[in-house]
């Protein structure tokens, strides 16, 4: 039964015991009277021993009494059951209300769930959004790679006078990757074998390349907006927020691979007068495919490369 249609029964209840304690105590008042009205009626003479209804009127009360001892230990009776109930009707609204609670709990959990869920969708639209805003930036900036490397490729080429005739119809990147694989070659001959550290690498290579006839316009490539470009796309896509390193790897490998071996050698030459070069091309493994083709694990890119 629905607690709420039970609290009407339950206070018509409550009001059925006065009104049964009121009758009780006017029968008690009452009833004095009444038998000395009857006596009179019936002309018993209760005061007359040897009257045969000497004693009527004190029986007739003391069952009175024993009525109302017993009436008063039903009402007591009474009184526990209706106490019974109300604790009954207490305990069902109490377990009611757990419930309704419970409920209103279960939605509160359910509504914080949903919001959690929104706020994940958004924040993964978010990022979805910064992912394709990076790329719609990244790739307008590849574009610009060109212009730098025809203008690079047209710097000056020096050599001997002897030479001059031989060098100067070539390319900048021709003339300085000839220029860098036969450096390496010759670094690999001498001190392949001596285990040096990457500062001693560092200092021998640069003293070859100021010795060599084919890399003197290597002093012109240092300051060349072609070298700007790709440590600024380096740092662009290190530096952009709202992307995971997996979209930065990603980038990185588009990146790269725009660059033919001929310009990762330059590269390789620009790292060693640059130690933020050198440290960004070695964090980011520019050169791994160099390093997994190397055997013997003897070639510049393997001794100066490898993490």
């Amino acid at each position: 039964m629905n607690t709420n249609s039970q609290i009407p029964q339950y206070k018509k209840e409550n009001w059925l015991i006065p009104l049964f304690m009121i009758a009780i105590v006017l029968i008690w008042f009452l009833f004095p009277w009444a038998l000395s009205y009857l006596a009179k009626w019936f002309e018993w003479n209760i005061q007359n021993p040897e009257d045969p209804n000497f004693g009527t009127f004190g029986d007739t009360y003391g069952a009175l009494n024993t009525l109302f001892s017993g009436l008063a230990f039903a009402t007591l009776i009474i009184t526990l059951i209706l106490q019974r109930k109300e604790l009954q009707l207490q305990r069902k609204a109490v377990q009611d209300q757990q419930i309704e609670i419970q409920k209103s709990n279960d939605i509160a959990e359910h509504q914080v769930l949903i919001t959690e869920q929104q706020a994940d969708l958004l924040e993964k639209q978010i990022q979805k959004a910064q992912v394709q805003n990076f790329f719609n930036v990244l790739f307008p900036l590849f574009n610009r790679k060109k212009a730098y490397y025809e203008e690079a490729d047209k710097l000056p080429v020096f050599g001997p006078s002897s030479q001059l005739e031989n060098i100067k119809s070539e390319s900048t990147f021709k003339t300085l990757h000839f220029g860098a694989v036969r450096t390496y070659e010759n670094f690999e001959k001498t001190y392949g074998s001596d285990f040096l550290q990457k500062d001693e690498i560092v200092r021998i290579l640069k003293k070859m390349i100021q010795g060599s006839q084919y890399l003197l316009s290597y002093s012109y490539l240092k300051g060349s907006k072609y070298k700007e470009y790709f440590l600024y796309i380096i740092n662009f896509i290190e530096n952009f927020e709202g992307i995971d390193d997996k979209d930065r790897d990603l980038a990185l490998s588009i990146f790269i691979s725009d660059f033919s071996t001929r310009e990762l050698y330059i590269i390789s030459l620009l790292t060693i007068e640059d130690d933020v070069l050198l440290d960004k091309v070695i964090k980011h493994k520019i050169f791994d495919s160099f390093i997994k083709n190397d055997r013997d694990g003897r070639s510049i890119f393997s001794l100066l490369y490898s993490e």
